[in-house]
Order: C-alpha cells, then sequence, then structure tokens
C-alpha cells in the first residue's frame, strides 16, 4: 500500500473548555449520569458541524486567534 502524502490543514474554529460527559448530554443528548468524564473542548467547525476533542489533543493542535489576527476576519 502507498504511503501518501504529508499535508498541513487550517480552520479557523470556535471552540470552548467542555468535558466530556457534559458535551454528550448537551449536544448529543445522551444520559451521561454514570458515566466518568475527560476535560476537553466542544468544536465548531466552519460548515456549522459540532463535535467534542479530549483536552490535550485539541491543546497540542490549536491556539487562540490573537487580537492582531481577529482584526484581520
Amino acid at each position: 500500500m502507498e504511503e501518501g502524502l504529508l499535508y498541513i490543514g487550517t480552520k479557523l474554529i470556535r471552540a470552548f473548555p467542555q468535558d466530556e460527559r457534559s458535551f454528550l448530554r448537551d449536544v448529543k443528548g445522551e444520559d451521561q449520569a454514570n458515566r466518568e468524564t475527560r476535560p476537553g473542548y466542544q468544536v465548531t467547525y466552519p460548515d456549522g458541524y459540532v463535535s467534542w476533542s479530549p483536552k490535550k489533543a485539541f491543546e497540542d493542535s490549536h491556539r487562540e486567534v490573537t487580537d492582531s489576527e481577529r482584526a484581520l476576519f
């Protein structure tokens, strides 16, 4: 099988801290009363898709837009 090429992608997303259990309850409508939870972020993509990302994975691959960058949008 061919390995493929390497790509770097960027998207401007909206996100805020939210634990996994709260995300599953509030966004997915699942009963999570007896489930352990992990810290993370609720993420909204440009097309409106909403997902959840574990804290470390999110923080390893994202950074907040600076005020000077925000002026460009």
